[in-house]
């Protein structure tokens, strides 16, 4: 008799040959942040007054302890280190292991693949216990690779760094727990993705509040975010915290299977909504393309704006918080830019988003090849619709929306920054000329990766890594100490800081010319070639 769980292993090694390269660059990405992050705090070793400046004002400023949380009362570089990179990596951890179990689970449903995998002799629950297993070990990695990155810092000892790893581990599989419920309980992929993050972030943004507002402070106890900030590496190493995230972690395996047995198939227990019986808004391959990115779209523009408002809520304490430190002040002014500290701060932080702004662009493309293999986009392509009209909407679609929320970022932050009283007319002179700027190496950045697409369907995952090395290398590649050379393979490195550099025909010319290159030459390859290919 079949196991509920027979094949699983086989199914484990299937998955993890389908994120071979998702995870490892995540992998990296996140131990080249704590590196880079420990390898500043490591500067201040030779000047306590500018450590002890660094805790004096980021433990009063409320913008500091909302987004990072308390600073720890242990007076090590590595218990400065740890915090400095903790909640909101953190957090991140969680939002990837949630997406990771999605895509295992109910995406593969979705595609249809689930549904072949199960006629064969497979147990009912072996593609969930596959996924979880794959992405239990991706946790365990991440969180032992930020715990490792510590080891050469000043103040480093093995049970604070083993809380460390407890902070990350406990968030990443109580976030998995609640993603594997999600992805039986949602309507779909997107809505079960959703979900899960969004319990993760409301996390994030619930434990801030309970570390700014003391009678709050019990806000802290409702979620892994705060869970993990509870374990306090370097002052009480409390790893009783993490038992609750466990608990969440097993109680979603033990739920998600009950559920599992209450579902049909590709459909999740709540229902999805009908639509309507004819489609009067879509008559066109344009409305069709923009009523499947619009959520996508959405989302990405809210989480940009409030990152955003939240870099704008802190510039007015800038020149307080990294005046008198040597290590953020170089970090910042890295690029050679001459200006004020507000002013690079903002021009840094707008190019940060920027960047951002391009994986909105490859959220939408992937959603693109998702269609592609699901067989809906040949059957559109049965009707009156050609290929290259079909080619142009879609990655006319993807260039607004990269667009929209390139201009959401400087909005946002003029926002933030005028709430706040850093000023309105000196905030809008620098975010927005400097989102300006970076149009052209955004274009250019997409268009590569819409050039991989066209010649290869499933080269359409490589714009995440092309994203990623297009942020290390550009806005990122001063802190992390490049060589020039290596910095110049990205467009967002030769982005001139508007209204700090002057500005020069060549940094905007060639990135938008390589840009529309890439995607004339894209919609050739895409024309030429088999769908699903």
């Amino acid at each position: 008799m079949t196991s509920p769980t027979t094949r699983w292993p086989l199914l484990a090694r299937m998955d993890v040959r389908r994120e071979r390269l998702i995870i490892p660059v995540t992998v990296v990405l996140f131990a080249a942040i704590n590196l880079s992050t420990a390898a500043m705090i490591q500067n201040l070793a030779g000047d306590p007054a500018q450590q002890q400046s660094l805790r004096t004002v980021a433990g009063t400023n409320a913008a500091f302890r909302f987004l990072l949380g308390s600073v720890p009362g242990d007076d090590s570089l590595a218990a400065l280190a740890s915090w400095r990179a903790g909640l909101f990596m953190i957090a991140a951890l969680g939002v990837c292991a949630a997406m990771a179990v999605v895509r295992l689970t109910r995406k593969e449903e979705e595609e249809g693949r689930t549904e072949l995998v199960l006629a064969g002799s497979v147990g009912p629950v072996a593609p969930a216990v596959a996924a979880v297993s794959v992405v239990v070990g991706f946790v365990l990695v991440v969180s032992a690779a930020m715990a490792a990155s510590l080891l050469t810092v000043d103040g480093a000892d093995p049970v604070s760094l083993l809380a460390v790893f407890a902070q990350y581990a406990s968030t990443g599989l109580a976030a998995a727990g609640l993603a594997l419920v999600a992805a039986e309980v949602f309507p779909s992929a997107h809505s079960a993705n959703l979900a899960a993050s969004g319990v993760v972030l409301a996390g994030y943004v619930l434990r801030g509040v309970a570390d700014t507002v003391p009678a709050a402070a019990w806000l802290r106890w409702t979620n892994p975010v705060g869970w993990a900030e509870a374990i306090e590496p370097f002052d009480g190493n409390s790893f009783w915290p993490a038992l609750a995230s466990v608990a969440a972690f097993v109680a979603g395996l033990a739920l998600a299977p009950v559920v599992r047995r209450r579902r049909d198939l590709g459909a999740g227990l709540l229902a999805a909504r009908p639509g309507p019986a004819t489609g009067p808004h879509l008559r066109s391959p344009l409305a069709l393309a923009w009523r499947q990115s619009r959520s996508t779209a959405a989302a990405w523009i809210g989480g940009v704006a409030v990152y955003g408002v939240t870099v704008g809520v802190i510039t007015d304490q800038v020149d307080q918080f990294a005046g008198t430190n040597k290590a953020i002040t170089d970090f910042l002014e890295s690029s050679g830019a001459a200006g004020t500290l507000k002013q690079v701060f903002l021009s840094t932080m707008t190019g940060f988003l920027a960047v951002a702004a391009v994986g909105a662009g490859v959220s939408l493309l992937t959603k693109w090849r998702s269609e592609e293999v699901s067989g809906r986009l040949e059957v559109l392509l049965a009707t009156p619709v050609s290929r290259r009209r079909y080619f142009w909407t879609q990655a006319g679609v993807i260039g607004v929306t990269v667009v929209i929320v390139m201009a959401a970022a400087p909005a946002s932050v003029l926002l933030g920054a005028g709430l706040s009283g850093a000023g309105w007319g000196s905030t809008a002179e620098v975010a927005f000329p400097m989102a300006a700027a970076s149009v052209p190496a955004a274009a250019a950045t997409m268009s590569l990766a819409v050039l991989l697409y066209g010649a290869r369907g499933r080269l359409a995952v490589v714009g995440w890594p092309i994203l990623i090395a297009s942020w290390l290398l550009g806005p990122f590649g001063g802190m992390l100490g490049l060589p020039q050379w290596v910095r110049d393979v990205s467009p967002f490195t030769h982005v001139p800081q508007i209204p700090l550099q002057s500005v020069q025909a060549l940094p905007l010319v060639i990135p938008a010319l390589a840009a529309a290159a890439f995607v004339v030459a894209a919609a050739a390859l895409w024309e030429r070639r088999d769908l699903g290919q």
